[in-house]
């Protein structure tokens, strides 16, 4: 019976990818994979699954199912170059909508930040009448 840490050796196998340069990708520490005793937590699971959302977590924990979720891909080693067919899948007009999507998200961004200073400058003012007030 394999363990959780033969899984994710077989994942990073499949991904032609060392243990160490897997760790720095996801953000767990340098020798995780190392020391994995037991099963994994949820939250490097999490890490994991974010990173490389085509990873099976069921597959990964229990040894259940397939290796990877049941989608057609031709990449799935989250170095953005993601080109995948069928459901839920990743295709430049995605991306695109992404991007667009994202200028959106940084302008809504720049004027909150704009209303914040704006209303930070009120604030001031009215601190410093306040004050004034206080000493009168």
């Amino acid at each position: 019976m394999s363990t959780t840490k033969t899984r994710l050796l077989e994942f990073l196998s499949y991904l032609d990818i060392g243990q160490n340069a897997f760790e720095k990708k996801v953000g767990i520490s340098n020798g995780y994979i190392s020391h994995i005793k037991g099963s994994i937590g949820s939250d490097i699971i999490n890490k994991i699954t974010y990173v490389y959302p085509k990873l099976n977590a069921e597959w990964l924990l229990t040894g259940e199912g397939e290796m990877l979720k049941d989608v057609s891909m031709n990449n799935v080693n989250g170095n953005g170059n993601t080109s995948v067919a069928g459901n839920g899948n990743i295709t430049n007009a995605n991306i695109t909508e992404m991007l667009e999507l994202q200028k959106g998200y940084q302008e809504m961004i720049k004027t909150s930040q704009v209303q914040l200073s704006e209303s930070q400058s009120q604030i001031n003012r009215l601190i410093t009448i306040i004050e004034q007030l206080h000493h009168e």
